[in-house]
């Protein structure tokens, strides 16, 4: 992605779908036909589409800022996003064990922290040489 330094207010017509950056500084931009002002601050995007106007302008004027078009992806297929779906769902299911295996090993390191300060030396069979 190339940036565009913005020393004034520029117009410009999307071309093609988009994600509009703030790559320095933090931009305001106004879409026609869109009733919200954006304000994206530096690395945040907007979806713009082909044959968009938009109106951008730095926020804090005088303050360098500079804005880049990254293309947007390719829309992804049916059976694409199921998969992706799946692997989102599979992924928290994973999460959620390993939050429960976490738990469980601070419960059983609590535990063995406590029967380990419970015996003394004179109450050990080991220490006395019995065992």
């Amino acid at each position: 992605m190339t940036s565009t330094p913005l020393h004034h207010v520029q117009r410009l017509r999307l071309s093609g779908d988009a994600q509009l950056c703030a790559v320095q500084g933090t931009l305001w931009v106004t879409r026609d036909h869109d009733p919200e002002d954006h304000v994206l601050r530096e690395g945040a995007c907007l979806a713009v589409r082909r044959g968009d106007w938009v109106t951008l302008e730095a926020w804090h004027h005088g303050a360098p800022s500079a804005w880049g078009l990254r293309p947007e992806p390719r829309r992804q297929g049916l059976a694409s996003r199921l998969f992706a779906a799946g692997l989102a769902l599979l992924a928290a299911r994973v999460r959620g064990l390993a939050g429960a295996l976490l738990a469980l090993a601070r419960r059983a390191e609590a535990m063995a922290s406590r029967a380990q300060g419970c015996i003394s030396a004179t109450d050990s069979k080991a220490s006395a040489g019995t065992v």
